[in-house]
């Protein structure tokens, strides 16, 4: 997991996450993944092959993905804040999907 940020559900709000994960196939060579969206229910998109890791660019683009999850809650009266998820939960999405839609199968 390269960057991460959670927000978590409460005061009736959904929560958001959003995180970029490597996977490294080995000889096959690595590729990116960004998981984001409401906790109970994050897509999975893989990132072009000729996308930079850029951990500043990463850590900037989730904390402006989270602000909405983020206002939403004081909106409502939470206490809302970016913490860091579960890597194994997060990385759990990428497995389901290269596992669904590909049959590949990552430890």
């Amino acid at each position: 997991m390269l960057a991460s940020g959670l927000v978590e559900p409460g005061a009736g709000a959904p929560g958001a996450v959003v995180a970029f994960i490597a996977v490294n196939f080995g000889v096959g060579g690595s590729r990116l993944f960004k998981v984001s969206g409401p906790v109970d229910d994050p897509r999975v998109e893989e990132l072009g092959g000729a996308t930079t890791i850029d951990l500043g660019r990463f850590r900037r683009e989730l904390e402006q993905e989270l602000e909405p999850a983020l206002e939403a809650m004081k909106h409502l009266g939470g206490a809302a804040r970016i913490t860091q998820p579960a890597q194994d939960w997060v990385c759990d999405y990428v497995r389901r999907h290269l596992r669904d839609r590909e049959g590949v199968e990552v430890d």
